[in-house]
């Protein structure tokens, strides 16, 4: 069919696609090609350079359905997702409603901020120092206050994954605060003294004023939160190491996929069942994305 749109039309469509084209092919280079080749290396049995992939059709996933280890380490992603989860936006919802008024606000953001801008490996030093058993600082804290009965070895196997998810939960929730106050911060303050006048009690004004006008904004941070606490693999790793892989009780999805094809585990370097975790990933998170945005779906206010 002839193309009858105007000259100019064509020509600024023809500059659009231009201006497009490499960061599409960046794309398709950088993201698309290395999913595409991760989900057909699911299917093979393939320990990598020097050796021939072999096609096992669904086998890795069949393993993966039988595999007690990882079901564990989903369970435990999803124990980051939704109870951490509950925590940071607990946290940076009332953090938030604290800091709106203060003058320090500013100042007092940044520092909760501060842990999104550390190497997540000097986190989970830290967070170690903090909890370490002996001479860790949460420990002595407590003896010096008397508390002496809740004192914990937190690195222990059956306390250490609780101590991962108050890591996280400590790294991001200044960076929840940021998304949540900058939507906060939009909504003008004729809406709240209108309320007032009301009579409307604070619980009200959060519920009839501040909820519905950063719907917007909490759809989104949702989203990231999925994502993050899908994906998070740095911090986990170094906080449960001791040698080369990290403790199987500190196992999260993303982890397993690094020791299962490139750590230590046997058998070593199995890159078919890897990627079959990875393409589970993925599917998990674009699932829950859509759920989320199904969910959280609604007429946006405008004001």
């Amino acid at each position: 069919m002839k193309d009858v749109s105007p000259p100019h039309l064509r020509h600024n469509g023809r500059r659009a696609s231009a201006f497009i084209a490499p960061a599409l092919a960046i794309y398709l280079t950088i993201i698309m090609a290395p999913t595409v080749a991760t989900v057909w290396i699911s299917f093979t049995e393939w320990r990598g350079i020097g050796d021939s992939p072999e096609f096992v059709g669904l086998d890795n996933y069949r393993h993966l359905l039988r595999s007690d280890t990882f079901w564990g380490s989903f369970n435990r992603t999803m124990a980051i997702l939704v109870a951490g989860g509950l925590a940071v936006f607990f946290f940076s919802f009332l953090f938030t409603m604290l800091l709106r008024e203060m003058r320090a606000k500013k100042f007092i953001r940044a520092v909760l901020f501060f842990p999104n801008i550390v190497p997540p490996v000097a986190l989970a030093i830290a967070w170690g120092v903090l909890l370490a058993p002996r001479n860790g600082l949460l420990n002595g804290f407590l003896e010096t206050v008397g508390l002496d009965f809740a004192t914990r070895t937190w690195l222990a196997p059956d306390l250490i994954f609780r101590s991962v998810i108050a890591g996280l939960v400590w790294i991001y929730t200044g960076f929840f605060i940021t998304i949540i106050m900058a939507g906060v911060d939009r909504i003008p303050k004729h809406f709240y003294e209108a309320a007032d006048l009301e009579g409307a009690t604070p619980r009200q004004k959060l519920f009839k004023v501040t909820l519905p006008l950063t719907w917007d904004v909490l759809s989104v941070a949702a989203v990231l939160w999925v994502i993050t606490a899908i994906k998070t693999f740095e911090f986990i790793y170094a906080f449960g190491g001791s040698g080369t892989d990290p403790s199987i009780s500190t196992w999260t999805l993303p982890v397993q996929v690094y020791a299962v094809a490139l750590g230590n585990r046997s058998p070593i370097f199995a890159l078919g069942q890897g990627s079959a975790i990875a393409t589970v990933m993925v599917v998990l998170v674009g699932v829950l994305v859509i759920l989320i945005r199904r969910i959280m779906r609604r007429k946006v206010v405008e004001f």
